[in-house]
């Protein structure tokens, strides 16, 4: 086993989401096609409910465990390595299990009084299988971060995005099949008569996302099974030799109480992020209800199609998630991977006490995190409806409802992409309890925001990206300057974000100024997704640019980025 350092490492993860969010794009588009808003509306209500259940069990595993396995192997302790991995396997796969048991035994309450969406039922049920497996899955993974191998990380990562777009669509295809043939057949549709092949498939689109969503559930055990027999293979790098340095072992006690002292309250922190999609959920609807209670012509063009002024509020909640928040989710995820990268380094360096070093490693990844979030997210706010046309063309509707929040949620995406990273270096440092409590104030700023705007009628689905971009605002501020605190180190904003704010402006406005260039001169024959690419094309070449004219990037560095084995 071949360890890598930060950039390396970091090079590796990226490449890893770049492939699976391609990936991702192909199972979700599809899907958003073939559920619409109505059908995504259950499967994001089931996953909001679900994810803070799936966080509290599974999130803290993977960083507490690479943590703990770069701290010990830093102190050259390998026998202790091995057992903490054992550990971790038996005491976090036995809350999985328990935890799909009680989602499972609990998926009828939560779907009636909490989503308030009866059929969002056997989403609930299909996604329950994955928290086992994903156990096991987050602690191999923590294990090889901890020691500097990001590959099976990356690898497995592949595997489950492939599996769920083989799995997730195909059973989605087969159930929309079966539909369609039961209504042939006999005019009926799971036992419901209906009138026309529309209806019926309105009625098939609860069976439809479960089995989505069982697709997805299928894909995380595929993985878990992959990452343990490449494992078995291929060997985590510890010798023999290694080994017989020091048998000296932790108690087994001391090692449970450790992990779970650890992974606690990194779980918490990563509930209540979670729990922003939880709180649009339970806010969103309500507050869209009020909204068109006070105006009512409000929404007014969405209704037909299988639509009544009923379903239109779980119909823009779909619409707002499954388009919205789905491009929104792409960069942070991104910059998460510097915060997942950067852990082993920063943990050895921190436990060290190696001054140097750490300034090195958090200003590298400050800055690595801005000039990626800058451009992204003004990118986004300066082409939010071509962006959603390029990738959900033909959903009219959803698109109308999507294109003013995401514009909006351009300002979250630069917000959160440098928030997450920020948040895993605090962890990683032993800061466990802060970024609980900066994530708290901020859902608590979300919620009141959301309840304050969503229902004022000129306001609308708006006010919860608004509400995001604020609550995005306080945790970013809190986070970096804590962060900063709690090293003891000092970095050039200048350098880190005044410099590549102002070359993502000129990157942004690239990107608009070739866009309506391009629609405007070149032919009608030209499909307006070539055009888009090229936009974005120029825009990127013109922040490259940027940054090296700006001396963020230069020359020297950039070399010495690319060239440098061991960091």
């Amino acid at each position: 086993m071949k360890r890598q350092g930060f950039l390396k490492g970091s090079a590796i993860l990226l490449g890893m989401v770049v492939i699976t969010k391609s990936l991702g794009l192909l199972f979700k588009i599809p899907l958003t096609h073939m559920l619409e808003g109505t059908g995504m509306g259950y499967f994001s209500s089931a996953f909001a409910v679900f994810t803070p259940i799936f966080a509290i069990v599974v999130a803290g595993i993977p960083s507490t465990i690479a943590r703990m396995t770069a701290e010990n192997y830093a102190f050259e302790r390998y026998c202790n390595v091995r057992k903490i991995k054992r550990c971790a396997m038996a005491l976090f796969s036995l809350l999985g299990l328990l935890a799909a048991v009680l989602v499972i035994m609990l998926s009828r309450f939560l779907s009636v009084n909490v989503i308030k969406e009866p059929n969002a039922v056997w989403a609930l049920i299909a996604v329950a299988p994955s928290i086992p497996a994903a156990t096991v899955l987050s602690v191999e993974r923590g294990y090889y971060e901890g020691l500097k191998n990001m590959l099976p990380t990356a690898i497995s990562e592949i595997v489950e995005t492939i599996f769920k777009l083989v799995f997730g669509l195909g059973f989605a295809y087969l159930v929309l099949n079966y539909a369609k043939e039961q209504y042939y057949l006999t005019g009926a549709c799971f036992g419901e008569a209906c009138k026309t092949l529309d209806e019926a498939i309105y009625k098939a689109l609860p069976f439809i996302t479960g089995a989505a969503v069982l697709g997805v559930s299928l894909s995380t055990c595929v993985a878990s099974i992959y990452i343990i027999i490449s494992g078995r293979i291929h060997g985590d790098g510890i010798s023999r030799e290694m080994l017989g340095r020091d048998k000296t072992t932790d108690k087994t006690g001391k090692l449970f109480k450790a992990l779970f002292a650890n992974a606690f309250p990194i779980a918490i922190a990563a509930v209540i992020n979670t729990l922003t999609n939880t709180l649009d959920l339970i806010s969103i609807n309500s507050c869209i209800r009020k909204a068109m209670a006070a105006d009512k012509g409000l929404f007014y063009e969405l209704t037909g199609d299988n639509l009544t002024r009923d379903m239109i509020p779980n119909f823009i909640y779909g619409s707002y998630s499954g388009l919205a928040l789905m491009v929104f989710g792409l960069v942070p995820t991104l910059t998460a991977m510097f915060g997942k990268s950067i852990l082993p380094s920063l943990s050895e360096a921190w436990v060290t006490q190696d001054k140097a070093a750490l300034r090195k490693r958090l200003g590298d990844m400050l800055l690595i995190t801005t000039i990626i979030a800058f451009p992204a997210g003004i990118g986004t706010s300066f082409l939010s409806k071509e962006i959603l046309e390029f990738l959900f063309s033909g959903r009219t509707n959803e698109i109308a409802v999507s294109q003013t929040p995401l514009c909006i949620l351009g300002a979250a995406v630069i917000l959160e992409a440098i928030t997450i990273p920020c948040l895993s270096a605090l962890q990683t440092i032993g800061k466990l309890h802060l970024p609980v409590i900066i994530s708290l104030v901020g859902g608590a700023v979300k919620l009141i925001f959301n309840l304050v705007l969503i229902p004022l009628p000129s306001v609308n689905i708006n006010g919860a990206a608004i509400s995001a971009v604020i609550s995005q605002a306080v945790i970013c501020v809190w986070a970096i300057g804590a962060l900063l605190k709690s090293a003891g180190i000092k970095v050039s904003y200048k350098r880190i974000f005044l410099k590549p704010f102002f070359a993502s402006i000129l990157c942004g406005m690239t990107a608009r100024l070739c866009y309506d260039i391009f629609t405007r001169y070149l032919p009608d024959i030209v499909n307006f997704r070539i055009i888009i690419v090229f936009a974005i094309f120029f825009a990127v070449i013109m922040h490259l640019f940027s940054l090296y004219l700006l001396c963020v990037m230069p020359k020297n560095q950039v070399k010495s980025l690319i060239f440098r084995k061991n960091y």
